[in-house]
């Protein structure tokens, strides 16, 4: 029957000891427990495979001859599921075999005569043990190195900042099989407006000022975003910082700070609750940060090149290239896409009672609300001053008039503070559609002109800037719509009646 111990100061190595007798067995166990190893132990070769196929093991102890299924009989077995697992005979008989022919026939790393007492053991156990270590090392370099290549394409495609920064975390905890791990960016300087939906006090240096914000975590960790790391009360906050401040990772007494750099450019740290010692895994963890801070780093430049700091939603020239891209995908897929303009209403009267500031926070207000009530298939923008815009793809006329309401909705009990008290958030929305193109795509000529395409996205815009019009004659908190365009005859294409 299978048996399993433990020794207080334990070396993390587990042995399997097999051996028909019992008395063997027990003297052999204390033996290598006193050593600080996990012993398992087995009576026959068959009990033996068991605990192999279940267990984690890095090295066997096995006897030579054993009633039933023989050591070299087990040897062969397991060589078919674990062809790297460290084995050693023993034998009770000097000349049972030679020792040079068992080591070339089985693949075993060593031959020991029981006869040559512990000492001997031990030291079988020692070189057994070690070249376990070794080849684990190798294992773990090119599992590891093959995880960070085939990561790499998620880490740098087009995505939100945030999203990103807990990739790069659960990335890294998975490469480690960490459980507690947080990432912490450098925090915005002071005075400096953040931006909403973004990593919250992102830059890229800070002389004097090292303070660090979680942006994400896993396991403990997990609930303390946006926690200034200050505020956690850690006896290791100079270690962390340190880490940072130099650009070098930083093993604690029980716990891994990896800083992430782009040159001189500081960007944040990941903290491991996990005690990485090996030169492997800290050179494995080394270029996964150099890969997680380049794209941290890229993203950030792509987000404040497309991302209006204020509202979080997409600048204007970047929503019009989507746009058209959209217009293309909806004639080429014949499939309806919908577009919403919207305006603030009195936004005037919130300027001039309320001040710019006053302002800024209806517009912020409504970009959080635009997030937060389109879809993820939704591209939404700011498109000037006060307006805003939203490109909804495979929506229907009457998914149009639902999004629009739900928008409504939503800013039902908005208010936007001002110097005598508050004052409602409301928009007026304008709608327009193009319906499902209905020819064959092979009548199609090509090459196709793009300027087709820019003239139906600029209609688009336009009957939804009409609609617009129509919806602020009504009063606040109206939409208009939506208008629903034909599409323009195909280049080339005769015109009824010609």
């Amino acid at each position: 029957m299978r048996q399993k111990y433990m020794h207080q100061s334990r070396t993390g190595r587990s042995i399997l000891l097999v051996d028909d007798s019992m008395e063997y067995l027990e003297s052999t166990r204390k033996l290598l427990e006193r050593e600080g190893h996990t012993v398992l132990t087995a009576t026959s070769g068959a009990e033996a495979l068991e605990i192999v196929k279940r267990e984690r093991v890095d090295l066997m102890l096995v006897d030579y001859f054993m009633p039933g299924m023989t050591g070299e009989e087990l040897v062969r077995q397991v060589r078919k599921f674990r062809p790297y697992l460290q084995i050693i005979i023993q034998t009770g008989y000097a000349g049972e075999q030679p020792p040079r022919e068992l080591l070339k026939r089985l693949d075993i790393q060593g031959y020991y005569d029981k006869s040559e007492g512990p000492e001997k053991l031990l030291l079988w156990v020692d070189a057994g043990l070690k070249s376990a270590y070794f080849i684990e090392l190798l294992y773990k370099s090119r599992q590891g190195l093959k995880y960070i290549l085939n990561i790499t394409p998620d880490l740098h495609k087009i995505q939100s900042l945030q999203d990103l920064l807990k990739g790069v975390l659960l990335q890294i905890s998975g490469l480690l099989g960490v459980v507690h791990s947080f990432l912490a960016v450098v925090p915005e300087m002071p005075g400096k407006e953040r931006k909403p939906g973004l990593a919250e006090g992102f830059l890229a240096v800070l002389e004097n000022d090292l303070n660090l914000v979680i942006q994400a975590g896993t396991g403990r960790f997990s609930q303390m975003k946006k926690v200034d790391l200050d505020l956690l009360g850690m006896e290791n906050m100079r270690e962390v910082r340190g880490a940072l401040k130099e650009g070098t990772v930083q093993v604690l007494e029980s716990a891994t700070v990896i800083p992430l750099l782009v040159g001189e450019t500081r960007i944040g740290v990941i903290y491991l609750d996990y005690l990485v010692t090996d030169s492997q895994e800290l050179e494995l963890i080394q270029i996964f940060a150099n890969q997680a801070a380049v794209a941290i780093q890229n993203t950030r430049l792509y987000q404040m090149a497309t991302v209006d700091k204020l509202t979080g939603l997409y600048v204007r020239g970047f929503f019009e290239q989507c746009l058209i891209r959209e217009v293309r995908a909806a004639f080429r897929e014949g499939r309806d896409l919908s577009f919403l303009l919207l305006d603030i209403d009195d936004m005037k009267k919130i300027n001039d009672t309320g001040g710019h500031q006053a302002g800024d926070k209806a517009l912020a207000m409504l970009g959080e609300i635009l997030r937060e009530t389109t879809r993820s298939t939704d591209i939404t923008c700011r498109y000037g001053g006060d307006e805003f815009a939203v490109i909804l793809p495979h929506a229907n006329p009457e998914g149009a008039v639902v999004a629009a309401g739900r928008i409504i909705e939503s800013l039902e009990d908005k208010k936007v503070e001002i110097d005598s008290g508050y004052m409602p958030l409301r928009c007026s929305i304008g709608i327009s559609t193009l319906p499902k193109y209905a020819l064959s795509l092979d009548d199609v000529p090509r090459p196709f002109p793009a300027a087709y395409f820019q003239e139906m996205a600029g209609l688009l815009v336009k009957k939804a800037d009409v609609e617009l019009y129509q919806a602020k004659k009504k009063g606040d908190s109206q939409y208009s719509g939506p208008a629903v365009l034909a599409w323009l005859p195909i280049p080339g294409e005769k015109a009824d009646g010609e």
